[in-house]
């Protein structure tokens, strides 16, 4: 499960210089993220809440520009191949993501595991490399794929690895999305968060899945701008405790300490 979210932060005032008709573009585009096939402009309308003619409008404008496509004879809408020259520039220009690959690769071939490094998405974290030291065993991310970061090893590292300020800014709005389930929520990343302090790594285990544990730990620019985070883990049966925590936890550590210095670049 990953997070959706509005247009622009809830706790935002009214903006002059935001473009309402580009945010909801984006917000079209972002709507099939969350779900699986293709959507007709009546799934898109009640999915991110705006009136079907204005939907009608974006989805075709968003074809004309080759972002979205057409399936068949049902007129429902699928991705369209544009998108990937949006994301592609992203991952091809990124010296962390190429720089800590095969740090990553070694990582995961030591442990049997899967390493992967991500970055925040509003309120979830999305992978821009992984590796799989074991494919019959370990547990598989696509990069690209979304996590929630409440609930997650590496959205908890992250968390940890960000200023204060903005940490309890994200409390404040994740509070609102979990509701009365967040008091324990956020005790449980208060704790990981004091981990990645203690020994700069925090373990989730059997919480984001009951069948799989994960270390991570953040990567933090010199100068603090830029924060990511990477984390190792796998299916409870194959990565043990003692590994994640005398092992693999510390030699992750070292890498994103290394590695760190080429985020900004």
């Amino acid at each position: 499960m990953v997070l959706d979210y509005e247009s622009r932060p809830p706790s935002q005032e009214p903006d002059r210089k935001f473009i309402t008709a580009l945010a909801r573009g984006l917000e079209v585009l972002r709507a099939f993220q969350s779900r699986v096939g293709p959507m007709s402009n009546k799934d898109l309308s009640e999915a991110i809440g705006v009136p079907k003619p204005t939907i009608t409008r974006l989805t075709y404008t968003l074809m004309q520009l080759g972002y979205l496509r057409q399936t068949g004879r049902n007129g429902k809408y699928v991705l369209g191949p544009g998108v990937l020259s949006l994301g592609y520039p992203l991952l091809s220009s990124s010296r962390i993501r190429h720089v800590a690959h095969d740090h990553m690769a070694e990582l995961a071939k030591r442990g049997g595991c899967t390493v992967a490094l991500a970055c925040r998405d509003h309120l979830n974290m999305v992978f821009i490399d992984e590796y799989c030291g074991n494919s019959s065993t370990t547990l598989r991310v696509d990069v690209g794929a979304r996590i929630e970061m409440a609930n997650s090893a590496i959205g908890r590292a992250y968390l940890a690895g960000i200023q204060e300020e903005e940490r309890e800014q994200l409390f404040t709005e994740l509070s609102k999305v979990y509701g009365d389930d967040w008091p324990d929520l956020h005790a449980r990343i208060l704790n990981a968060i004091q981990q990645v302090r203690d020994r700069g790594f925090c373990l989730v285990d059997r919480e984001w899945r009951k069948s799989t544990r994960t270390v991570a730990a953040p990567l933090v620019a010199p100068d603090g701008s830029s924060v990511m985070a990477m984390s190792c883990g796998g299916p409870t049966f194959s990565v043990s405790l003692e590994s994640l925590e005398q092992d693999l936890g510390p030699r992750l550590v070292h890498i994103c300490q290394t590695d760190s210095v080429f985020l900004n670049y």
